[in-house]
């Protein structure tokens, strides 16, 4: 019985000092981040569209329409994308810093640059940590080492959109007269004109938090559109609309 309880005794002492151990690396770590970054800002990263920059140190020549990162607190899954294929990988975080992707679903598209693509899903599932400096975020793997940088994307607040066309990706022909293929007009941040089939709506429009909501002036039926960049519009189908009159 004394055996007994010497073994447990000594296990209990093991299961403490480990314990002790890992939470003594993780303060650690978190103090050579500061060390690295200076102050950090406390921002939440989520439902905020990021631009990838850089990805394992070299610069990333793309836009926040061909290469960003949401993080959706609705469905905590992160929406992105890097040039061709659309990925959906669930995620969890925590206000401590740490940021942990899991694989998902993406698009079958064939890219032209897919090496790209496979290396940065690496980096998504390689990272552990997250960083929030000078609008920039920063994914940092298990070794300390900066895996990507996304640059933050300003909110559009709806005043340069005013006199803009968008129509739907890959439409042959816009005219805003019937026949003529899907289009959303801002006549101003409070009204839009959008056709959908044969008819040209009268909208009422509202700007929040990277989104546009819209209802007819004759019908209840609400539309809502998500901001990518200033040229890029995504419907509540996943349609891409993109600026017309550039």
């Amino acid at each position: 019985m004394k055996n007994t309880y010497t073994n447990l005794s000594a296990m209990l002492f093991i299961i403490c000092l480990t314990s002790l151990l890992l939470l003594t690396k993780d303060l650690i770590a978190q103090q050579k981040i500061k060390r690295s970054f200076g102050k950090m800002e406390s921002i939440t990263i989520e439902d905020k569209c990021w631009q990838l920059i850089t990805l394992n140190g070299k610069m990333i020549m793309g836009t926040s329409y061909t290469h960003y990162l949401i993080l959706h607190t609705q469905d905590a899954f992160a929406e992105t994308k890097v040039g061709c294929n659309q990925l959906r990988y669930p995620y969890e975080l925590n206000n401590k810093g740490l940021l942990h992707f899991k694989n998902g679903t993406t698009t079958l598209m064939a890219c032209p640059n897919q090496e790209m693509e496979e290396l940065y899903r690496k980096a998504l599932l390689r990272t552990k940590r997250y960083v929030v400096n000078k609008q920039q975020l920063f994914l940092i793997g298990a070794d300390k080492k900066i895996l990507a940088i996304f640059q933050l994307v300003p909110i559009e607040n709806g005043h340069s959109f005013v006199g803009k066309t968008f129509v739907q990706e890959g439409a042959s022909s816009y005219d805003p007269l019937l026949g003529g293929a899907p289009f959303l007009k801002f006549e101003s941040k409070e009204k839009a004109s959008l056709k959908l089939g044969d008819i040209v709506e009268r909208m009422n429009v509202q700007f929040e938090d990277g989104l546009i909501r819209m209802r007819s002036e004759f019908h209840s039926h609400p539309y809502l559109f998500k901001i990518v960049n200033n040229e890029v519009l995504l419907d509540e189908n996943g349609i891409t609309w993109v600026l017309k009159n550039k």
